[in-house]
């Protein structure tokens, strides 16, 4: 597919249920594409017994200053603004681990890699209501400080508490995705998220998620500082309301227009339909390998960082 390194990066630190959760979707992938590799990012690896290990090509473990704010605080957030210390490959598909494949990832990895050269940096639109919406972006000046699709903070405290070009555009990302091109552009841009977060905007000013700083803000800010709008031209992860089971038209649309079945958050974020087809689906695929499902939705979506904050994504 290229001559550069390419591949697939997950994360997952904490309860076991991301280490549990991770395993699945790098089982999904395999089951269509052994041949692409999968690079995990995680705090430890002895959660998983040791013949799940195999859906892994590399096992990194991530700096405990990486992973916690002040070595106390865990922060997931801190960890994905950080995962380009880590990256094995020239380009990499990160998604999160609370997702399960729905076909071949390899045409979205060509979709990828056809993607101007001088990008580095492309990732998923918040605008969940369809595969091919574009990243929203708003100015203060322009659009007020409200800005719907951005949840974390106003347009306006966004320039109170950063240097922002009159014209610049904020962002509204959803970092379950996204793609990245080794380089020293890309190190420039993570450097500016990280900087976002140590001199910008401070605790109690903005929506936390799960209590810390919404690495999706970090993301948009540096976006409109750096002029970047970063949407690939196609949204991968399906993503289903809390408010309506799956039915046959949805289930359809989701294997015809997506890649990844995406469980967002805990008890109260995603309908329990969702999570159920996962599980279904990755019995069949286990069962299709020889193996036993065994790290079921019922006890993963508990243990989830998010909780019960549905208020995150805004259905239209």
């Amino acid at each position: 597919m290229s001559e550069q390194t390419t591949g697939i990066v997950i994360m997952a630190f904490g309860k076991p249920a991301y280490h549990e959760m991770a395993y699945n979707f790098a089982l999904s992938v395999k089951h269509f594409d052994n041949d692409i590799p999968i690079q995990f990012i995680c705090d430890k690896k002895n959660v998983l017994l040791g013949h799940k290990y195999w859906v892994f090509n590399q096992v990194d473990l991530i700096e405990r200053d990486d992973l916690y704010i002040d070595g106390r605080i865990f922060s997931p957030g801190r960890a994905k603004t950080r995962i380009d210390k880590y990256m094995a490959f020239d380009n990499s598909l990160y998604f999160d681990t609370d997702g399960v494949a729905l076909k071949s990832i390899k045409p979205l990895i060509e979709k990828m890699l056809a993607l101007p050269k001088e990008g580095y940096y492309y990732v998923q639109s918040a605008d969940l209501s369809g595969p091919y919406c574009p990243i929203p972006k708003a100015n203060l000046h322009k659009d007020g400080p409200s800005f719907g699709h951005m949840i974390w903070a106003g347009l306006d405290t966004i320039w109170e508490y950063h240097e922002m070009p009159d014209d610049a555009l904020v962002t509204a990302i959803n970092s379950s995705f996204a793609y990245f091109r080794k380089g020293e552009k890309l190190t420039q841009f993570f450097e500016q998220v990280r900087d976002n977060i140590d001199n910008g905007i401070p605790m109690g000013k903005f929506q936390a998620w799960g209590g810390t700083y919404p690495d999706e803000l970090a993301f948009n800010i540096a976006c409109a500082q750096f002029g970047l709008d970063p949407w690939p031209g196609i949204n991968p992860i399906y993503f289903h309301s809390i408010n309506k089971s799956m039915n046959g038209k949805d289930v359809k649309k989701a294997y015809e227009d997506y890649y990844v079945l995406g469980l967002f958050g805990g008890e109260g974020c995603t309908h329990s339909s969702a999570w159920e087809m996962s599980c279904n689906l990755l019995g069949q695929y286990h069962a299709n390998l020889g193996l036993t499902h065994e790290y079921k939705w019922h006890t993963l979506v508990r243990q989830k960082h998010a909780g019960k904050q549905k208020q995150l994504i805004r259905w239209k």
